[in-house]
C-alpha cells in the first residue's frame, strides 16, 4: 500500500524559505552601488525524498530510500539587454548552461543553511563577474549578431507558497510484488535478463529571486516498470520496456494487471526474437499514438525551443517559417504544462511554474497546420520578448526553453482501419508491395545544429509490414525511423482518433526534465527506415539454470 500526504504550510515554519529570502536580501543590499554588481540573483532548491525498489530473477536486488536538498545559485551581471549569460558565438548554448549546485543539509536550522548559501553565492557572483568581462571583450571583436534581442526579460514578482509534498512508500509490500513479477519475467528460457522496479519521488521545489518572486511547489511522481531482454540468433540484442508514470499511488496498476503485463511482455519478446530482420526502406508509414508523439517531439518540438532561434550554431529550421503551412490544415500542435491529465493518463510535463519562476502557460505552436510561434523562456528572441512559462532545467543546470506536454490534435480524426485503407491506396500508387506500421518505440534523439546533419532518429521497438494486397501483417525487428524535419513533416497525410500518451524524460542543454508527448496515430506518405545497430556476440551456448523444484 502506498500513502500520499500533503501537510499544511501554515502548521510549520519553513527554514529553507527563510534562509533563501534572508540571504538573498542581504546579498543584494551588500552589493548595491558596487561596480559590476549582480542585477539579478535567483536561488533554486530541490528538496526531495526518493524511493527505489528493483527485483531480478525472483529476488530483490535493491531497495532504498534517499533524502536530499540541492541548491542552485544563478547570478547575472550587466543588464537585461546584455549580461554575463550572453551566448558564446562559435561555441554552443550549453557552454554557458553548465552549472554546479551544492548539497544543503536536510536537518539544519535556517542559520546553518545560510552559511552554505553564502558560500555558493560568493562563488557564483565571482564567476558571473568574470563571465561579464569576457562578454564585453567579445562584443568588441565579433561581427554584429543576427538577433540583437535582449539576453533576459524582466518579470513581475510572483508569490505562491504551496504545501510541501511528502510521500511514504511501503517498500516491503512492493518488494513482494516485484519479486513475483521478476520471477514471472525470468521464467521463459529465451529471457536472458529482466527486472521489475518501482521508482518514486516527492519533490518540493523553491524559486526565490531578487525581483521578489517566492515560489514553493510540490511534485509527486511514481513509475512502475518491467523490462526483459533476449538475443536473436544473428546477435542483435532485443529488449522490451513497459512502464506507467503516475502522480499519486492510487493510480498505479494493481497486482493482477502487472502480472498480465509481465505475461504479455514475455510473449511479445519471444515473437520479436523470432521475427525477421527489417531492411532499409523509404515509403508510406503508420506511426501508432505513442510512437507518433515521440516523432513530433524529436522532429518538431526541439526545433521550436526559443533559444535555438537565436543561437547562430543552431540549424534554426523554423525561425523564419512562422505563418507557413507545415502540416495538414486539420492538425494543431501546442505545449501546455498546465494540463495534469490527457486521455485518462497523468502527464509528466505538468507544473504550475517553470524554473525561472514564470507561470506555466499554453504555447500555441501550430494552428490549422500553420506555424504560430515558439516555446519561450525568459531569454527573448526577435519577435518574442517574453516567456510563456517554458524555462526548464534539471538541478545544477540553467534554464532554457524546453517542452513540457507537447500535444498534436486533429479536427478530422480517422479510425485506424481508415488509416490502413489510405495507406494501402498510397502503397498501390507508389507501386510498393508493403509499408510499415511502427507500434512501439523506446525513445529517440535529434540533432539540431549546423555542423552535423540536422536529422532525427526515433528508436523503433516494434514494426509491422502492412501489405498492399491485404495479406496478414508481419512483425519485423531491428529498424529505426530516420530523416530530416521539413521532409518528414511535409509527408504527414492524416491523423487518427486514438490519442496516446508517452511519458518520459528528455535530455538537452538544461539537463533531463520530465515531459509528455501526446498524439494519435499518424499516416505519413514517406519516411525512411534504417537498420538498427547490432553486435556479433552469439546467444548463450548453455541454457539458463533451472530453479530447484522445476523439471
Amino acid at each position: 500500500m502506498l500513502l500520499l500526504t500533503l501537510f499544511s504550510a501554515t502548521a510549520w515554519a519553513d527554514p529553507v524559505l527563510e534562509a533563501l529570502t534572508t540571504e538573498l536580501d542581504r546579498t543584494m543590499t551588500a552589493w548595491e552601488g558596487e561596480e559590476d554588481a549582480p542585477y539579478y540573483l535567483t536561488y533554486r532548491v530541490n528538496d526531495y525524498r526518493s524511493w527505489s525498489v528493483t527485483a531480478r530473477h525472483g529476488a530483490l536486488s535493491s531497495s532504498q530510500e534517499n533524502r536530499g536538498r540541492i541548491l542552485d545559485v544563478s547570478a547575472r551581471v550587466g543588464s537585461y539587454e546584455l549580461d554575463s549569460r550572453h551566448a558564446v558565438r562559435g561555441g554552443s548554448f550549453s557552454d554557458t548552461n553548465m552549472h554546479t549546485g551544492v548539497s544543503l543539509p536536510v536537518d539544519a536550522s535556517s542559520d546553518a543553511l545560510r552559511s552554505v548559501i553564502w558560500t555558493a553565492t560568493n562563488k557564483e557572483i565571482s564567476d558571473a563577474r568574470e563571465a561579464w568581462t569576457q562578454v564585453q571583450a567579445r562584443q568588441i571583436v565579433r561581427v554584429e549578431e543576427d538577433d540583437t534581442s535582449a539576453d533576459f526579460s524582466p518579470a513581475e514578482a510572483v508569490e505562491d507558497l504551496r504545501e510541501p509534498a511528502e510521500m511514504t512508500v511501503n517498500r516491503a509490500a512492493w518488494e513482494e510484488i516485484l519479486r513475483e513479477l521478476s520471477a514471472s519475467l525470468n521464467d521463459h528460457p529465451l529471457v536472458y535478463g529482466s527486472n521489475a522496479s518501482l521508482s518514486a519521488r516527492a519533490d518540493t521545489n523553491y524559486v526565490v529571486t531578487s525581483e521578489g518572486t517566492q515560489i514553493r511547489q510540490p511534485r509527486t511522481w511514481l513509475r512502475v516498470s518491467l523490462y526483459a531482454e533476449t538475443r536473436a540468433e544473428d546477435g542483435m540484442e532485443l529488449g522490451l520496456y513497459r512502464w506507467k508514470d503516475v502522480r499519486a499511488p492510487d493510480r498505479l496498476p494493481d497486482r493482477e494487471l502487472l502480472a498480465d503485463w509481465a505475461d504479455a511482455l514475455v510473449d511479445d519478446l519471444v515473437d520479436l526474437h523470432d521475427a525477421p530482420l527489417g531492411e532499409p526502406y523509404s515509403g508510406p508509414l503508420l506511426l501508432k499514438g505513442r510512437a507518433a508523439g515521440v516523432f513530433v517531439h524529436e522532429v518538431m518540438g526541439h526545433r521550436l525551443e526559443g533559444h535555438r532561434q537565436k543561437d547562430e550554431d543552431e540549424g534554426q529550421t523554423f525561425r523564419d517559417k512562422v505563418g507557413e503551412q507545415l502540416l495538414p490544415a486539420s492538425v494543431t500542435v501546442y505545449d501546455d504544462p498546465t494540463l495534469a491529465e490527457y486521455a485518462g493518463e497523468d502527464l509528466n510535463g505538468h507544473y504550475a511554474y517553470d524554473e525561472e519562476g514564470s507561470p506555466a502557460a499554453r504555447a500555441s505552436l501550430v494552428e490549422d497546420g500553420v506555424l504560430q510561434g515558439f516555446l519561450m523562456s525568459r531569454a527573448p528572441v526577435e519577435g518574442y520578448p517574453e516567456s510563456n512559462g517554458h524555462g526548464r532545467a534539471a538541478v545544477w543546470r540553467l534554464p532554457v526553453a524546453r517542452m513540457a506536454n507537447t500535444i498534436l490534435e486533429t479536427d478530422d480524426p480517422q479510425t485506424y482501419d481508415q488509416l490502413v485503407a489510405q495507406m494501402r491506396q498510397e502503397l498501390k500508387a507508389q507501386d510498393r508491395e508493403w509499408g510499415l506500421m511502427v507500434d512501439e518505440i523506446g525513445g529517440g534523439f535529434t540533432m539540431t545544429g549546423r555542423i552535423r546533419p540536422n536529422a532525427f532518429n526515433v528508436r523503433a521497438t516494434y514494426a509491422w509490414r502492412i501489405y498492399a494486397d491485404g495479406r496478414p501483417d508481419e512483425l519485423v525487428r531491428g529498424v529505426d525511423l530516420v530523416g530530416t524535419p521539413l521532409v518528414a513533416l511535409s509527408s504527414v497525410v492524416a491523423a487518427g482518433d486514438d490519442p496516446a500518451v508517452f511519458n518520459g524524460f528528455c535530455g538537452a542543454e538544461s539537463g533531463s526534465v520530465p515531459n509528455s508527448a501526446i498524439a494519435p496515430t499518424l499516416l505519413l506518405r514517406q519516411l525512411e527506415i534504417q537498420k538498427k545497430e547490432k553486435d556479433s556476440q552469439r546467444p548463450p551456448l548453455m541454457s539458463k539454470p533451472v530453479p530447484e523444484g522445476d523439471s
